[in-house]
């Protein structure tokens, strides 16, 4: 019976991998799983050939990313060599090796709960297969398909409210992306909280009862598609970035003290706030803190746009680098090592402290999934940067909408006051876009004026100025319009961007307050 099992996949199927992976653990076996076990510090080559030789059972998920990467390629042929057991778990039917072909398979594209029944079949009794391993033919589960069906009718209903641009943008190319499992989760997630706000609005602005229908369908599809998307069938089903941010199943730490080990932190200034906290947690433990770096039996390298080296010697030292930020130019020294991960968020100190005598465990401690390339941002960093994408969406449609809406009013302004308010309002959406662009690149790459706190509160005024603006465009031209005896019937459509502001303003300021700590560390830190 296969006791130890070593998971050869490619980052593409992670969350159908950690799934898997739970289920295998929950049935008492023992599962080498590279960002569960590599240890921190330690470079990963060594503990990948420790972890296939160590495995008497190698399950191969099969799919186009994993048949494409060498390093998957590097692990199945080591077992071809050992003449271990092999177990090809088919994700997507493609061409395979003809070393592949004589294996065990299961088919996981169908039913997972028949998959996996008969994945656990085939770990307890070998068996002989009666069928070639599938290489042809498209399978998906059936709520895949589901969701491709409803994610049709919330782009027919984001057409209503094209005059936002983002919303149809993102919506309309869903069931192509579901079906390639390569939506962004997070950016179709915050529009799908969009759409029923947004065609609220345009029923306020057209007034029609059409959109009384459409309101109504949006936000009963949408709510459906969106917590679709958040079940564990289709988190199993997309890609990394078709995946919500989540944290593995944690290991829970002994209470034990552990011994002290003298440390490091190796820094860019900007990310002093960080190091601070790490240097408080490892001191509270009990560890000592090194008068220099070449002193420390380990040290914390870390790495953000600040920063991609170390003076450390990761062959006289442990070293671990520990990514803030994503830096696509870190020092090849690091990035043999296993790294932390604190990009999406600096968390479980206390966890590093207590395993940094016996780092063993510490991924497992820490329960980070890995996001490999991606842009990640902590949540309060997200939540800044959609309410941003939000606010520009409003504010730049609402005024597209304003314009062509009153279009036939405000003909019979004169000359002068058309030209005025004409030349104001392409000015108006010209800055704000460019403020807004400034503003979220600032934030999210810590670079810039805005990569300030404070300047980043100081744009937020700015941006509630320019919305002030917007309504008094639509309100000098009320007022000309209301002289000479006619309506305008979308000036409304200038005050919502502002309602949003307003009603933003504070949801964020409470997120700023509860979430300050986050704030401190990911905004640069003065020299």
């Amino acid at each position: 019976m296969t006791k130890n099992i070593f998971m050869s996949y490619s980052r593409r199927e992670l969350g159908f991998v950690d799934d898997v992976v739970s289920k295998l653990e929950g049935e008492g076996y023992y599962v080498w799983l590279d960002y569960r076990v590599l240890i921190p510090g330690t470079p990963w080559k060594g503990q990948i050939d420790n972890g296939l030789n160590n495995s008497d059972t190698v399950l191969l998920v099969v799919s186009k990313a994993s048949l494409a990467s060498d390093y998957v390629e590097l692990e199945w042929r080591h077992f071809l060599e050992t003449n271990k057991r092999m177990i090809l778990l088919i994700f997507e039917a493609v061409d395979l090796p003809k070393e592949l072909e004589k294996y065990e398979w299961v088919d996981f594209r169908g039913s997972y709960k028949k998959g996996l029944k008969e994945l656990f079949s085939q770990l307890k009794q070998p068996i002989q297969e009666e069928h070639p391993v599938p290489e042809t033919g498209l399978k998906a589960p059936f709520i895949v398909w589901v969701a491709i069906g409803i994610s049709v009718l919330t782009a027919v209903y984001s057409l209503a409210v094209i005059w936002t641009l983002f919303i149809p943008w993102i919506l309309v190319p869903l069931p192509y992306r579901i079906y390639k499992r390569s939506f962004n989760f997070t950016q179709v997630q915050a529009v799908l909280l969009m759409l029923p706000v947004a065609v609220f609005f345009t029923f306020v602005l057209r007034e029609s009862d059409q959109l009384i229908s459409i309101l109504g369908s949006s936000i009963l599809w949408g709510l459906i598609l969106f917590f679709i998307l958040r079940s564990p069938a289709m988190q199993r089903w997309g890609k990394p970035e078709a995946t919500m941010p989540k944290f593995a199943n944690p290991y829970k730490l002994d209470n034990n003290t552990p011994s002290p080990v003298s440390f490091f932190v190796d820094c860019a200034v900007q990310d002093r706030n960080v190091a601070e906290d790490l240097i408080a947690a490892l001191k509270k433990h009990g560890h000592v803190q090194a008068d220099d770096i070449h002193s420390a039996q380990a040290v914390f390298a870390l790495i953000s746009r600040f920063k991609s080296d170390t003076e450390a010697d990761p062959e006289k030292q442990v070293v671990f680098p520990v990514v803030v930020q994503t830096n696509e130019n870190m020092a090849r020294k690091l990035s043999k090592i296993q790294w932390i991960d604190f990009r999406p968020g600096v968390r479980k100190l206390d966890a590093i402290a207590m395993l940094l005598s016996n780092p063993a465990e510490l991924l497992k401690a820490l329960g980070m999934r890995p996001v490999s390339s991606q842009t990640v941002y902590s949540p309060i960093i997200t939540t800044i940067f959609y309410f941003m994408v939000f606010l520009a969406v409003f504010t730049l449609g609402s005024s597209v909408e304003y314009f062509f809406g009153s279009g036939d009013s405000l003909l019979y302004l004169t000359d002068d006051i058309f030209g005025s308010i004409f030349i104001q309002l392409i000015l108006h959406m010209v800055l704000f876009s460019i403020l807004t662009f400034i503003m979220v690149r600032g934030v999210t790459r810590r670079d810039g004026w805005f990569s300030s706190f404070r300047s980043y509160i100081v744009g937020l005024v700015i941006v509630g100025i320019m919305l002030i603006w917007q309504v008094s465009l639509s309100g000098a031209a009320g007022v000309e319009l209301e002289s000479a005896g006619l309506e305008d019937t979308t000036s409304i459509a200038s005050v919502l961007p502002f309602f949003i502001y307003f009603i933003g303003i504070f949801a964020m300021a409470l997120a700023f307050f509860r979430n300050r700590r986050d704030i401190q560390r990911w905004f640069p830190a003065r020299k």
